[in-house]
């Protein structure tokens, strides 16, 4: 099986051409560990592999490439990744991005809903002095999180919650500078017509069920007390979603940006407190 072969398969299968050329190498280099620059220049090399052969059938039913390979990269980091997780994504690096922006010198951050732990960590990794805590519902996911920021040495700045974000977790007296989530957001009518590797991802991650607003709504409502008197909320949502979001924040006495993505689509947005007036 050589890596052309492998991306015709991929290409049969549905897989957009370019990034089948790229997946073939992938795991190729991921089972056989040889390196992108060597498949470059050797594309009609046979590999007689049944690991390989494996891996390319479950590739080619559509179950995603980072599950299979057990990691992908954000913000310049590695994580490991499995059906408990999201996939990291590059529209959420500009979520992680404005978060390290707004974190001040010894600022203290809380990620909802982390996942995989990449926004926490991305923050904690360019903000050598902050610290944070991170909180998912599902302690699988949660230990995954841990496991990652272990790994990359950050977790001795970082405290892991297992809870519920559409609760108040914390005393009232708790704050921070940067509170960041991406929260399920895709709709229940949106997630019928999603690419297939999606249905490998974990549902609850994804969306809500109904409007894809619910879990935004009840974070903005709960944590906006738990921002410092200069903190921020940045929150991942729908591009569908930023008007909707804007409407929630104006009612919980909030001023909204826009955080643009790579498609010039609203992405996220960096809410803040209004300061009461004298």
């Amino acid at each position: 099986m050589t890596v052309l072969d492998i991306t015709r398969r991929l290409t049969d299968a549905g897989i957009d051409p370019a990034d089948a050329r790229s997946e073939a190498r992938l795991l190729v280099s991921y089972v056989t560990g040889k390196p992108a620059s060597y498949l470059l220049a050797n594309p009609m090399e046979d590999f007689d592999s049944p690991a390989l052969a494996e891996a390319v059938g479950k590739r080619a039913e559509r179950y995603p490439l980072q599950y299979i390979i057990g990691k992908w990269e954000f913000y310049g980091l590695p994580f490991a990744v499995n059906e408990h997780t999201l996939i990291p994504r590059p529209d959420t690096e500009l979520i992680a991005e404005a978060a390290i922006r707004h974190t001040p010198a010894n600022g203290r951050i809380l990620d909802l809903c982390t996942g995989s732990g990449c926004i926490a960590a991305a923050i904690l990794a360019n903000r050598t002095s902050a610290n944070g805590i991170a909180v998912d519902l599902y302690p699988e996911t949660l230990r995954a999180a841990e496991d990652n920021l272990t790994a990359l040495g950050l977790n001795d700045r970082c405290t892991f919650v297992c809870g519920d974000a559409t609760t108040d977790l914390f005393d009232p007296s708790v704050t921070f500078d940067v509170i960041v989530s991406n929260p399920p957001y895709i709709t229940a009518d949106e997630m019928t017509v999603l690419e297939p590797e999606l249905a490998y991802e974990p549902e609850h991650a994804l969306t809500d069920g109904g409007d894809g607003l619910s879990i935004l709504e009840k974070i903005i409502e709960l944590y906006k007390n738990h921002l410092a008197p200069d903190g921020v909320m940045i929150l991942e949502h729908g591009w569908k979603q930023s008007d909707a979001v804007r409407e929630i924040a104006a009612n919980n006495g909030m001023t909204h940006e826009k955080i643009m993505d790579y498609g010039n689509n609203t992405r996220g947005a960096v809410l803040k407190r209004l300061m009461a007036k004298n």
